[in-house]
């Protein structure tokens, strides 16, 4: 499931509607009325293609990258925020051989759409020397156990 506790916008939500951030009215306003929290546009992510990435700078200096692309699901979430149900092939794999193991922190960004060419292409030309992809099946991460 993705989840984006800012502002997705209007043009990609179903339903959407101008709210206030729940998790940060809880923390700041003690889930009192909405005043510094108000503004989010919230509603289900509509359906359609999508690229999650990622792209940080390492304690050491290097650059780290990721690129999955992959798809919103029409499926109501009955939820808050900008929120969607995303569909990233052999995400499983993904999820253990490179967000865990490489220890990527939880945010990522996604595209509307899929763009991991032009992505792959930027990440490239900023010298990034470990981009890593949702792998199809068949082909091993450098971790995975071939047996």
């Amino acid at each position: 499931m993705g989840f984006h506790c800012g502002n997705t916008p209007f043009c990609k939500l179903s339903k959407g509607a101008v709210k206030y951030q729940l998790i940060q009215n809880r923390l700041l306003e003690n889930g009192g009325q909405p005043d510094i929290t108000r503004g989010t546009l919230e509603g289900d992510i509509l359906p359609g293609e999508i690229t999650f990435f990622r792209l940080h700078a390492n304690a050491d200096v290097s650059l780290q990258a990721y690129i999955a692309q992959g798809e919103v699901l029409p499926v109501p979430t009955r939820s808050f925020g900008g929120i969607g149900v995303f569909a990233i092939p052999q995400m499983g794999r993904f999820y253990r051989h490179v967000l865990i193991k490489k220890r990527y922190p939880h945010h990522g960004a996604v595209a509307f759409g899929h763009v991991g060419k032009a992505l792959f292409m930027v990440m490239n030309y900023l010298d990034v020397e470990d981009i890593a992809f949702n792998q199809p099946q068949g082909m091993l991460y450098k971790t995975e156990n071939p047996f």
